[in-house]
């Protein structure tokens, strides 16, 4: 199976490539972004990384096109006025262009979107990203098209996140404080291998949006 990761070398999509690696007999890799394998250490091994502009005609449209699986992790939680970043730019077009090219080139590629169950109100307009992306999917790809809705991704390599989500994950099953359970705390690993479960068609809660 062919697998391309959009966004491959940021937090998300190198643990799904790290967990697919695992099965590396299965799969054929591939990460597009930005950047390539360019200024980024622990990328994971034989996967090949590419170095594109998906908002623009290229080389990845041959790889989508030839792709079994597109898995979307693209996307910024805040823009930044000084990186020139925005949610348009840097989160809905990339995913409608390569949704818009799976529409008209495949038939069978497979869309998985990561998008979020629920975010406190400073990233209104980040869920706002979130929520157009997947109308949109829906609306190309039908089927084809599946959102996951993990809360805080986790992992004790990055402290900044991972003693929020632990206390997130107390509160919520062991405290029991269910207006928190929409934030929905998940262990990194654990979301990986829920993706890889999504993968082998297999149900996932993650693929449910709960309140």
């Amino acid at each position: 199976m062919k697998i391309t990761i959009m966004g491959g070398t940021g937090y998300i999509g190198q643990g799904i490539l790290s967990v697919l690696m695992q099965n590396k007999s299965q799969y054929e890799l591939i990460s597009l972004s930005r950047s390539g394998a360019k200024n980024h250490l622990n990328l994971v091994e034989s996967v090949t990384y590419l170095a594109v502009d998906l908002t623009e005609p290229g080389d990845w449209q041959t790889v989508i096109d030839s792709s079994d699986l597109v898995i979307d992790c693209v996307g910024i939680f805040l823009p930044s006025k000084k990186k020139n970043t925005s949610y348009e730019k840097n989160s809905i077009a990339p995913a409608k262009t390569v949704i818009d090219e799976l529409a008209v080139k495949t038939k069978q590629t497979k869309f998985i979107f990561i998008a979020a169950n629920n975010a406190p109100w400073i990233l209104n307009d980040y869920m706002k990203a979130k929520e157009e992306v997947i109308a949109y999917g829906v609306k190309k790809l039908d089927n084809r098209f599946v959102a996951v809705y993990p809360g805080m991704v986790y992992d004790r390599q990055r402290l900044f996140n991972f003693i929020p989500g632990i206390i997130l994950h107390v509160a919520v099953n062991g405290l029991h404080l269910n207006f928190l359970k929409k934030y929905r705390p998940i262990k990194r690993q654990t979301f990986n291998q829920e993706i890889l479960r999504i993968i082998n068609n297999q149900p996932s809660d993650l693929t449910n949006k709960i309140s």
